[in-house]
């Protein structure tokens, strides 16, 4: 069993820092060298890691086939919705669940279809873009700097409005203190200008696995007066995904 817990270290470490070399996963994971040689031999051989020339090792494509059979859907449909329901009751205003894919955030679950005071016609499927969404802004400032970075280097390589902000290094650098410093994300009409937002991070095991959302009129609230009025709500929402995601094991 020790082998099998320290393999999926191995496997955690270079997940959040892909291209490491044994020092740097010892550091990570406070597993002694000859053990993390043995397993990356083991991993080499399956073909789910390769090696650079300068001692570096990264997974390889074959990874992505260990998770083929989660699904998103699976937590969030029952974990996810009945808690975003029940916020949206108390809040009125429509609520999402958004997950991160590729260079975009992907609307998964929403209550627009339940509230009154719905005003755009998203609908779950809908990719947003990352540094205008207050979704998107909140993913980028809360998940583990390995990932950002890598976030930051296809929305830069991508062609359209995103690629230039995401090269300002000033302009990241400003957005990310600026929504560690409040606590969650917000945007006020830059995607439709009727709408704003204000979003947080849901967590489990160490990284962002999604963020919750409000939006709500731009011309009837500001991004501040809705946090002072609904951002405990949708913090206490999150946390709740998150204590019920660690208890039932989902991620």
């Amino acid at each position: 069993m020790r082998g099998v817990l320290r393999t999926v270290e191995v496997l955690r470490a270079l997940n959040e820092h892909n291209g490491a070399r044994v020092a740097e996963l010892h550091r990570a994971t406070g597993i002694p060298r000859p053990s993390i040689y043995r397993v990356l031999e083991t991993l080499f051989s399956c073909g789910y890691v390769r090696k650079r020339d300068n001692e570096r090792y990264e997974l390889t494509a074959r990874i992505r086939a260990l998770s083929s059979g989660f699904k998103d859907e699976d937590w969030i449909r029952e974990i996810g919705l009945p808690v975003l329901q029940e916020l949206q009751q108390e809040i009125v205003w429509p609520t999402d669940i958004v997950v991160f894919d590729d260079d975009a955030i992907v609307l998964v679950e929403t209550t627009r279809r339940q509230s009154p005071l719905t005003i755009d016609k998203f609908r779950p499927g809908v990719r947003l873009p990352v540094l205008r969404s207050a979704t998107g802004r909140a993913y980028l400032a809360f998940c583990l700097e390995a990932e950002r970075q890598a976030i930051l280097a296809r929305v830069a390589a991508a062609r359209g409005p995103e690629s230039a902000r995401a090269r300002d290094r000033r302009y990241v650098a400003g957005l990310i203190a600026r929504t560690r410093a409040s606590g969650y994300g917000e945007q006020h009409g830059e995607i439709d200008p009727k709408v704003a937002g204000i979003a947080v991070p849901v967590a489990s095991g160490g990284r962002v696995v999604a963020c919750l959302n409000i939006t709500f009129i731009s011309s009837a609230l500001t991004c501040a007066e809705a946090a002072k009025r609904y951002l405990g709500s949708l913090k206490r929402s999150a946390r709740r995904i998150e204590e019920r995601l660690t208890r039932q094991g989902y991620l």
